[in-house]
């Protein structure tokens, strides 16, 4: 590994011979066309063009192009700021394809999550400036550990179903490409400050010093985020920052960029039941995390009932044109996390800790109240490289990447009840993971002739993964396991005029199964452990685009060997729980359309998914009790469903958009998502669904062009506009007894009613 680093470091400073000439007038045309809101001209200047160019190789690797055969949509910054209401990306999202957000604490600003095309988080691969974000534990980026990063933010681009070969975790339903702010050519300033409901509160400060005349510049954001949330203890408080140091020059982008998040937000996972939802002593904003009953019977709740984590991201990226068709994209990257869970533990026993039940004044306990900590500690080191070769009908990426994991897991008591001689913040468990990846991959794009464009892609992973030591129920965990994984693709283009153009593809992706998967096989000595998971993606498109008019329809078969679906139960700490089905799929048409319905001054933007999303043969497992008065564990018992409806997979979603926009200073925008409903198992039961439902959002926005202060915009948020009690998320779990009956645990998640925030940004 180390090798591996010093080997880059050393490629990227020998590549590091800057000229700094040329290289601010080359920004300025750039950020020129930006303003102005049109495309870069085919006239523009060469040193334009090869700085534009440059810019795009940091994300080349990890994009599709105009002509890549698959299912995507780009986002421009100027989108994500319309949307940006102080919340965390999923919601910023929302407005894409396939996509279903949702959030625990009900606003969108505290934990926040989404599925694309049904498949959940831990299969989205996401990128940072081409470097992978997943966590590879858990293979999830949380989005809450990296607060109001969508300010930073120059250009998202998300792909559907497997796409193309990516750094990091295997992308299984979809891949996020984020791309963060380049420099400016000029120096400026910027503040924002949002209030909002439920005391949401959010200020921003940036500034940039513009590109130097020797080629540098260095810019940075601060950010504060504050909120109570809508459900009882949803409260956030998370800071970040954002710095980056580059050098420019005409051939050459060089930049060192810094991200720390610190994240303090209340436990929100455990949900609400629908009789407490709707009982006037608990409602919609319940929520247990934290509640105890103290000696004479009172209802208490623990004040610091919380999920905290610290992150820090170093990245070190160099673009260099090589000759006029090569270039060279580098980096590597460190990612540092702490985190911990600390919750009020009621009348737990010793044994559950490796404790002996404790003697005070002569009383004996073999139980006792705890506060509890689950934390974590992990290093990720990373480096990649990439060569892009661009010449006449040919067009070739080759990517690299090695990775390294090493993650620590323990728990400590901070405070016992009863305590004869329990040394403080006593350590119960302690488990150790490391993970290390080798990922190479080729994509080759080639004019055959004017119409017809041929596309192929190969990628390799090697996954190698360790860990040992006890878990939290002081279990062993001691595991290795190694994975070979060969993806290739393949796609046509057609262009059939200037306007419309076909697609067709058929991918492979495969990856391996996610920590908490693994370990409880370990513990469970299974006979059919979990699995890795195969896919074979095949998609059909078409698309119009007349420079006003863009139409657009989709066709995907998602075809699944031993799919990973979850069963609907969550661990205590909120994890989703996860099974191999052996035979599935997924299947669906995705339309979309963006049209001016009025002079250019109104327009319709709109998308809809309609999908089939099934398991075949499927057979359910139930844990088994005696009786509901002992629940002594019994056993598992299986019953058979047939053909099923995969969890969490809705067979419509849709989203509508209007805005009307007079001036360029003023817009507002009315947006309508629906979703339909949504089994929380794989059961198809009707008593384990989240009914469907349809949300709006009404925003607006003016900008003040020339004030004394700079350029003022204000924007207001209006969020679920016609006030809707919906629920857009929940868990389940069924247990049996010996005598046929059964009994259903749900918890939903209720999402905010309407609610508002307003926000006023100074530019200068």
């Amino acid at each position: 590994m180390k090798k591996a680093f010093l080997l880059l470091t050393i490629t990227l400073a020998f590549g590091y011979q800057a000229n700094a000439q040329g290289a601010q007038r080359t920004e300025i045309t750039q950020r020129a066309h930006q303003m102005q809101g049109r495309p870069y001209s085919q006239e523009a200047p060469a040193d334009s063009l090869e700085f534009i160019q440059l810019e795009e190789v940091i994300v080349s690797g990890t994009r599709a192009g105009l002509k890549t055969p698959v299912s995507y949509t780009n986002i421009t910054s100027s989108d994500i700021k319309k949307q940006n209401a102080g919340r965390n990306i999923p919601a910023i999202l929302q407005t894409t394809p396939s996509l279903v957000s949702f959030t625990e604490d009900g606003l969108g600003v505290g934990n926040t999550y989404f599925r694309i095309r049904g498949t959940d988080a831990t299969r989205i691969n996401v990128t940072l400036n081409g470097m992978p974000l997943n966590n590879p534990e858990s293979q999830e980026v949380y989005w809450v550990n990296l607060p109001d990063l969508s300010n930073s933010l120059q250009s998202i681009q998300i792909q559907r179903g497997v796409g193309t070969s990516t750094n990091g975790s295997g992308a299984f339903g979809a891949s996020i490409s984020l791309k963060s702010g380049g420099a400016r050519s000029e120096a400026y300033g910027e503040a924002s400050t949002a209030v909002g409901s439920y005391g949401t509160y959010s200020s921003s400060i940036a500034a940039g010093t513009g590109i130097l005349q020797n080629g540098l510049s260095l810019d940075a954001r601060f950010s504060r985020v504050l909120g109570e949330g809508y459900v009882r203890n949803g409260t956030v408080n998370h800071s970040n920052l954002y710095a980056v140091l580059s050098h420019h020059s005409d051939k050459q982008i060089l930049r060192l960029s810094y991200l720390k998040g610190i994240q303090h937000t209340g436990i929100t996972w455990e949900g609400v039941s629908e009789e407490q939802m709707e009982d006037e002593e608990y409602g919609r904003r319940y929520n247990p995390a934290g509640e105890y009953y103290d000696d004479a019977g009172n209802r208490l709740y623990y004040d610091n009932e919380t999920d905290n984590y610290y992150s820090d991201i170093l990245q070190f990226t160099l673009s260099r044109e090589l000759t006029r068709h090569l270039s060279l994209n580098a980096g590597i990257s460190y990612n540092y996390g702490y985190g911990y869970y600390e919750n009020y533990r009621e009348d737990n026993d010793f044994s559950d800790f490796g404790l002996e039940p404790q003697t005070m004044e002569g009383e004996t306990y073999d139980s006792s109240d705890f506060i509890r900590r689950k934390l974590m500690e992990n290093d990720f080191y990373v480096a990649s490289i990439g060569l892009d070769f661009n010449k006449e009908a040919l067009k070739l990426t080759f990517g690299g990447l090695y990775s390294f994991y090493d993650g620590d897991h323990y728990g400590r008591l901070p405070w016992i009840k009863h305590t004869q001689n329990i040394p403080a913040d006593y350590e119960w468990y302690r488990n150790v993971g490391r993970k290390s990846e080798v990922n190479l991959f080729t994509k080759a794009e080639y004019q055959l002739n004017e119409q017809l464009s041929l596309f192929g892609d190969l990628q390799f992973r090697h996954v190698g993964y360790t860990f040992s030591g006890q878990d939290d129920d002081l279990m062993d965990l001691t595991g290795d396991f190694n994975y070979n994984f060969f993806n290739p693709k393949a796609g046509l283009f057609f262009q059939l005029n200037d306007a419309n153009t076909l697609y067709a593809s058929a991918a492979v992706g495969q990856r391996e199964p996610l920590r908490a998967d693994l370990k409880d096989g370990i513990k469970g000595e299974a006979v059919n452990p979990i699995r890795p998971e195969r896919m074979i993606d095949y998609e059909l498109g078409y698309r119009y685009n007349n420079n006003v008019t863009q139409l657009g329809a989709n066709i995907y078969y998602m075809d699944y060997h031993n799919q990973m679906v979850q069963t609907g139960k969550l661990t205590d700490i909120g994890y989703k729980l996860m099974e191999n089905v052996k035979d599935s799929y997924r299947a669906g048409i995705e339309l979309e359309a963006s049209l001016p319905l009025w002079s250019n001054k109104l327009r319709l933007d709109a998308n809809a998914t309609f999908s089939s999303n099934r398991i075949k043969n499927y057979i359910a497992w139930f844990d088994q009790y005696d009786h509901p008065d002992n629940y002594a564990w019994v056993g598992q018992v299986s019953k058979e469903y047939g053909t099923t409806n995969i969890s969490f997979s809705p067979d419509v979603v849709s989203a509508v958009g209007l805005t009307w926009q007079p001036v360029s200073s003023f817009y507002m925008n009315l947006l309508g998502k629906y979703v339909s409903k949504q089994y929380m198992d794989n059961t198809s039961d009707e008593a384990k669904s989240i009914d469907a439902y349809l949300v709006s959002n009404l925003s607006a926005g003016y900008t003040f062009h020339k004030t004394r202060l700079g350029e003022l915009n204000l924007q207001l948020f209006v969020n679920n506009l016609f006030d809707s009690e919906y629920v857009a998320n929940g868990w389940a779990a069924t247990d049996t007894f010996a005598d046929g009956s059964s009994i259903n645990w749900i918890g939903y998640y209720p999402q905010a009613t309407r609610n508002i925030m307003a926000r006023l940004t100074i530019s200068f």
